[in-house]
């Protein structure tokens, strides 16, 4: 049953990963490694599909279908994708740094997103822990504690 309920909160937070994704695509088109538009655009899917797998990492469905709509987002089918991959194969040393960029992106993302993620949860924490007043029930006089 914990299952189910991890799969459906999973599916219901799709549509928001994919929008986040694309924010961060956005984000960090002005982060180019001096590379052309087509470049950047590979470098720029390559992330989101590092981000997606890594968040989708149980869940191989969820991620595959994700990864379809990232690639499609930048122009992509995952048959052009990988003959883009293939002909960067042939460009050893920057497909390295390619991929290294993209991974040093992700990275960074994850990063903000924990770092994002742990905020909220102090504050809320520190919501939860404000003292609540002790007679909310305006029918009852309150109690005289001696």
């Amino acid at each position: 049953m914990k299952n189910i309920t991890c799969q459906n909160k999973a599916k219901s937070a799709f549509p928001l990963i994919v929008s986040l994704l694309c924010l961060c695509g956005v984000a960090l088109s002005a982060c180019s490694g001096g590379w052309s538009k087509e470049e950047d655009n590979f470098v720029e899917t390559y992330t989101e599909v590092l981000i997606a797998r890594e968040q989708f990492s149980r869940d191989t469905s969820l991620a595959n279908k994700s990864v379809r709509v990232i690639l499609k987002q930048h122009g992509f089918t995952e048959e052009t994708f990988r003959q883009r991959f293939s002909e960067l194969s042939g460009k050893p040393e920057k497909l390295r740094q390619m991929l290294d960029s993209s991974r040093s992106r992700a990275r960074k993302i994850a990063e903000r997103e924990a770092e994002k993620e742990r905020k909220e949860a102090e504050q809320k924490q520190k919501n939860d822990s404000v003292a609540k007043p002790q007679n909310l029930d305006k029918t009852k006089p309150p109690q005289d504690i001696r």
